[in-house]
């Protein structure tokens, strides 16, 4: 069985909702939700015995968040990476899938997507960096459809460590059978959970790949119906990203890519981009912090072509708003700066508070092929939301004044008091609802077996005991030099022999 379903009526909430040039027109009135969808929008709505009825007199209701590239997988390294540039992340963030049992993988993985949803998080881009058996993305998805949230569970074929001591060297192939096998499989039973809340999309480097190859990886991965692949396009050290121009010179790019972080992107590339309808997703805080370069999606010749991620709730917060405040501010700051080394001054802020908002929203919807599901507050679309407090310290004046800023500048998780996903409350009163866990999803049949209820409390303690044994196995196995030093060294040569095979 699912969460409870029930009709639910909002009662005199301020509705952020989207006009046809994407501006938002705050609007007092109530919100019917009939099973998973919008059923009415009105300024009364009358009640009845049949509904579950919230009063939102002095709230904001906000579409639901959209973030376009997270890993979700990631909870037991929180922590790890505060002063972590890329490389030092590369081996205790990415590449610390080596060490997690089937059992880890699933707790990490339940956490880290209801830390999203308890941050308003309705719709997640999962770039699922985690597979080192079958098994791995089995559990991974069994996790995602439990915590409620709307997911592209993108199964990623990665380079796996193959041993960490005495010397660090990683598997020479990053396509074993099972890799693409399993994939299919996947692919031939998605979506997953009730309503095909998760659907499987895919997650590819190319930059570990020769060309010829990843043509034919994505032209299997299409014809399996997958309908968004994602890839980093991050420039590491002084070595430039090629994804984009790679994905372009094969005739590969198109409406259904989505890159991640794309800093470095050339106006070749960019031109490449916009002709096919591929999209971009920017990590402000990640991208910033470990040095992958000025986060690009509030530029004017990015902007139509992005939306953000969080990227890490290992390096950062699950909560979007505090990604879409740092880029604002970093970004008009860029932009004064710009100007003011030209001796020229604007009275312009430059980007706003609504343009930002809405890369977190419709744009995000956009950019993974669901702006007809999500990503705004419409009658038919998907009751996707986020209910905000009105009345707390922080949001008090501002959420009458300008709800928008309200959300940007001013909230943070303490305001959100009720997040709907699908139609069914997932956080109610600012707490978590319990989840549903099945024992086990047969890939072959999508059938979910014995389940039973976990509250938060429960999900956080089994998160506690792994990440306390992880801790001291990966003390145990990893050297931090010789894994840094190996790195390198073993991606390139991962590079120099899938290329002798083309």
């Amino acid at each position: 069985m699912e969460a409870w379903r029930q009709t639910i009526l909002l009662k005199g909430g301020t509705l952020l909702v989207h006009d046809s040039e994407d501006h938002i027109v705050p609007r007092r009135a109530d919100l019917l939700i009939q099973d998973d969808r919008i059923g009415l929008i009105e300024p009364q709505i009358p009640a009845s015995s049949s509904m579950k009825v919230i009063d939102c007199t002095r709230d904001i209701i906000s579409p639901g968040f959209i973030d376009t590239h997270h890993h979700a997988w990631q909870s037991q390294q929180k922590g790890l990476h505060c002063d972590h540039t890329l490389l030092d992340y590369y081996h205790s963030g990415n590449l610390a899938s080596y060490h997690l049992s089937l059992d880890d993988v699933f707790w990490g993985q339940l956490s880290g997507a209801l830390e999203a949803v308890d941050a308003g998080t309705t719709t997640i881009v999962d770039h699922a960096h985690l597979n080192y058996s079958p098994e791995h993305s089995v559990e991974a998805i069994r996790a995602t459809v439990a915590s409620g949230i709307r997911s592209t569970f993108c199964y990623c074929a990665h380079p796996r460590v193959a041993t960490w001591q005495p010397q660090f060297t990683m598997e020479n192939e990053i396509f074993p059978k099972w890799v693409m096998a399993t994939f299919a499989q996947l692919a031939s039973k998605q979506p997953f959970g009730p309503n095909g809340r998760v659907r499987l999309g895919f997650a590819i480097d190319s930059a570990y790949l020769a060309p010829q190859l990843l043509g034919v990886i994505l032209s299997d991965v299409r014809a399996k119906g997958v309908k968004l692949i994602t890839s980093h396009a991050t420039r590491v050290g002084n070595r430039p990203s090629h994804t984009a121009s790679a994905m372009a010179k094969k005739g590969l790019l198109g409406p259904d890519i989505l890159l991640s972080h794309a800093n470095f992107t050339t106006k070749e590339e960019l031109n490449h981009m916009k002709n096919t309808g591929a999209h971009i997703s920017s990590t402000p805080h990640t991208e910033l912090h470990m040095g992958h370069g000025h986060p690009i999606c509030l530029e004017p010749e990015f902007f139509d072509i992005s939306s953000l991620g969080v990227d890490c709730h290992s390096v950062c917060s699950s909560f979007l708003p505090a990604q879409m405040l740092l880029v604002l501010q970093a970004s008009r700051a860029r932009r004064h700066e710009e100007l003011l080394a030209r001796g020229q001054l604007d009275a312009s802020v430059g980007p706003t508070v609504e343009d930002v908002f809405n890369l977190g929203t419709i744009k995000g919807a956009r950019a993974v092929g669901l702006e007809n599901e999500v990503g705004s507050l419409a009658v038919g679309k998907k009751a996707d939301m986020v209910i905000f407090d009105g009345t707390t310290p922080s949001m008090r004046a501002v959420a009458e004044r300008h709800p928008v800023s309200g959300i940007v500048l001013h909230s943070s998780i303490r305001d959100i008091k009720t997040v709907i996903i699908d139609g069914i409350i997932r956080k109610e009163t600012s707490k978590l609802s319990p989840v549903l866990i099945q024992k086990g999803i047969d890939i072959h049949t999508g059938a979910e077996q014995d389940e039973h209820w976990l509250d938060w409390e429960s999900v956080g303690r089994e998160l506690d005991r792994s990440w306390k044994a992880l801790q001291t196995k990966m003390e145990e196995t990893v050297d931090e030099k010789l894994a840094k030093d190996g790195i390198m060294r073993s991606l390139s040569e991962i590079v120099r022999k899938i290329a002798e095979k083309q």
